[in-house]
């Protein structure tokens, strides 16, 4: 999800938004004293002392229309990011077999012909946004969940994959909305927020997930 690009573009949104408004970026302290920033304000390991209210866990999405796999790998061996970019290697034959629609790096417009290859985020050979290890992102609209699904349960060897929403709400989409294939990993929750710009909808111009005609 988060290329070195796109990360300064959110960055400067927010600190842009921080000044006009002036508004403070969301910090807390935890119970042991601890300060903490960004989404880690929104999001515990521990239970609480007081009972949930309904408000704290209420997001009006609909319906959800697309989604990020993150495929990860350990960045320092060598046969780790081998398999990761087999299976990148994989999904871009399938997508040109037209089996079905994702975008990732090394997508172009040989092979899918409307997609915005600007937008494409790079293979991150390094912890980057809140992903603690080398990843790449593959956009998924719901045309294609199932098959995609499907493909990562059956060739992911031994590498985790982490899937989450794309909605107005990163820092649920990330926490409490997220699924694993494989081990999971604990995410940076202090690089997202409630109110960053959102990610969905994404490649507008294929016409797929939020994006598809009615």
């Amino acid at each position: 999800m988060f290329d070195c690009t796109r990360w300064h573009w959110v960055a400067a949104i927010v600190v842009l938004a921080v000044v006009v408004l002036g508004e403070e970026p969301v910090s807390c302290t935890d119970a042991a004293g601890d300060p903490r920033t960004g989404g880690a304000c929104y999001h515990t390991t521990h239970s609480l002392v007081s009972a949930l209210d309904a408000q704290d866990t209420s997001f009006p999405d609909p319906e959800i229309k697309e989604w990020h796999f993150h495929v990860y790998w350990f960045q320092s061996r060598k046969e780790s990011k081998a398999a990761a970019m087999r299976i990148r290697s994989e999904l871009i034959e399938q997508v040109k077999l037209k089996k079905f629609v994702v975008v990732l790096n090394g997508i172009d417009r040989s092979i899918l012909p409307n997609v915005n290859t600007s937008a494409i985020p790079l293979v991150n050979n390094a912890p980057i946004g809140p992903h603690p290890v080398g990843s790449y992102e593959v956009w998924c609209p719901k045309e294609s969940l199932p098959e995609v699904l499907s493909f990562f349960m059956l060739r992911r060897g031994e590498l985790s994959i982490l899937l989450h929403p794309l909605t107005p709400h990163p820092v649920e989409d990330h926490a409490g909305r997220q699924m694993w294939l494989g081990p999971s990993f604990r995410l940076d929750l202090t690089v997202l927020c409630e109110h960053c710009p959102e990610d969905a909808p994404q490649y507008r111009e294929l016409g797929l997930g939020y994006s598809a005609r009615r």
